[in-house]
């Protein structure tokens, strides 16, 4: 499986008071990685709008495992990749490493959706084509 892996520089407004990584912005940067990741293997997320009508790609799962402490200017890598494929849904695996050592162990669950018919401010859950599943491998 195909992984993508981006470098993040953890600035001030990144940290807490005792300038370590406040946690929610792991989160974040596992949503900018799991986009690039899609658009690393050439589709980009307005692509699948643009083909498939999906929306986006909604998280109804997250979880990070913190093992060690990121600081203020320290240069961290995320590495994401899907560890699993379901009918309708994915997990997208991020880790993050901090000097080369595990800092933080994560996962997203994403669903393919796409609005409904009957109630366009709604989604629902459709199964993921082929070759969406293709491109990863």
């Amino acid at each position: 499986m195909k992984s993508y892996s981006h470098k993040v520089i953890v600035h001030w407004g990144d940290t807490d008071p005792a300038k370590i990584v406040f946690y929610p912005n792991y989160f974040i940067w596992f949503d900018e990685s799991a986009r690039l990741y899609f658009d690393s293997v050439g589709l980009e997320w307005e692509a699948l709008m643009a083909r498939y009508g999906v929306p986006g790609l909604p998280i109804v799962e997250a979880n990070a495992k913190f093992v060690r402490p990121s600081m203020f200017r320290d240069e961290i890598v995320v590495e994401s990749r899907i560890t699993k494929w379901n009918d309708k849904t994915f997990v997208v695996g991020h880790q993050v490493f901090n000097r080369g050592e595990l800092a933080v162990d994560g996962y997203e669950v994403r669903v393919w959706s796409q609005r409904r018919a009957d109630d366009p401010s709604r989604f629902r859950a459709v199964s993921i084509p082929p070759e969406i599943k293709a491109a990863f491998e």
